[in-house]
């Protein structure tokens, strides 16, 4: 039966990599990991639209391909999950070029899906709406719930000295 690396067999490696695990958690947290894993998804959709972009995307939202061609789109989705995994390690309250870099796509391609729905071009683009304006949505949820405490000072009221 063989043995785990870092087990029984090896246990500095074992405190060297919960140590290791520890730290990258330290840094990244929820708001950290949300933002990193965000950027990984981008960087490959983005690579996939701009590779060979599927029907349904293309159709769905062509009120933008009169913007800018699809590869065009791909490769702001790729930049936009660079920066969000780059954002990713930054302190809460300096990531916010992260934070709105994992929203932003998302939210463009919800608007262009909706507009394609109500404009006709694609007879099923309202249903793509909702998983990536919901996407954007838990990116602002993460981002609310780990914001920065502010400092807010004491109120003293009169008569409570």
């Amino acid at each position: 039966m063989g043995r785990r690396l870092g087990g029984a067999a090896h246990p500095a490696l074992g405190r060297l990599m919960r140590a290791a695990l520890a730290r990258l958690w330290a840094r990244l947290g929820w708001r950290g990991l949300a933002l990193s894993s965000s950027g990984l998804a981008w960087i490959s959709y983005g690579a996939s639209i701009t590779v060979q972009p599927r029907y349904g995307t293309v159709r769905g939202i062509s009120v933008l391909l009169d913007i800018m061609c699809m590869a065009a789109w791909g490769w702001l989705w790729m930049v936009a999950g660079v920066l969000a995994l780059g954002f990713s390690v930054v302190r809460a309250g300096r990531d916010l070029v992260g934070v709105f870099a994992a929203m932003a796509p998302p939210l463009l391609w919800a608007l262009a899906y909706g507009l394609g729905g109500a404009l006709g071009t694609s007879s099923t683009a309202w249903g793509a709406v909702a998983p990536w304006a919901s996407h954007a949505l838990l990116i602002a949820i993460v981002a609310y719930l780990t914001r920065p405490r502010l400092i807010v000072p004491r109120m003293v009221t009169r008569g409570a000295e």
